[in-house]
């Protein structure tokens, strides 16, 4: 049997958190849960382990870099791989999620090729999860556009 990663996808827009997830699913990871807002992730993590973190930055009730910050002062979470795709590209607030520990920091909008493709690498840097362990009718060619 092979290993399927968790997944959480927060973002307070519904219809962004339907695309990245369809385009996890499409590229076969399927062990994925979404959250509205920080808060969520904050509730989801009391609960349960996850293998990587998608999040947006503004968000409301608390924010993504809010959300990065509890990750990573969290003993038990805060090794967790934790990418920020965010609308939010000023050069100051990259950098502070830089320093607060992000993993990786992708602009919207995002390309599904260029999604899923630095999902993947984020993903098996860690050993977590390859490419041949997909079923072959449910991988995609992974391109970075």
């Amino acid at each position: 049997m092979r290993y399927m990663p968790k997944v959480m996808i927060a973002d307070d827009i519904q219809m962004i958190r339907r695309a990245l997830k369809i385009a996890l699913l499409d590229a076969g990871i399927t062990g994925i849960v979404e959250a509205k807002n920080g808060l969520e992730v904050v509730e989801h993590l009391k609960q349960d382990k996850f293998d990587l973190i998608v999040c947006d930055w503004e968000m409301p009730e608390m924010s993504g870099i809010e959300t990065l910050r509890y990750v990573r002062q969290n003993a038990q979470h805060k090794d967790t791989p934790f990418v920020m795709v965010t609308s939010v590209a000023e050069p100051e607030k990259i950098r502070q999620a830089m320093i607060d520990g992000v993993t990786d920091y992708i602009v919207k909008p995002v390309k599904p090729d260029l999604f899923v493709g630095k999902i993947m690498f984020v993903l098996r840097k860690l050993n977590k999860f390859k490419q041949q362990d997909l079923d072959a009718d449910t991988v995609k060619e992974w391109v970075i556009s």
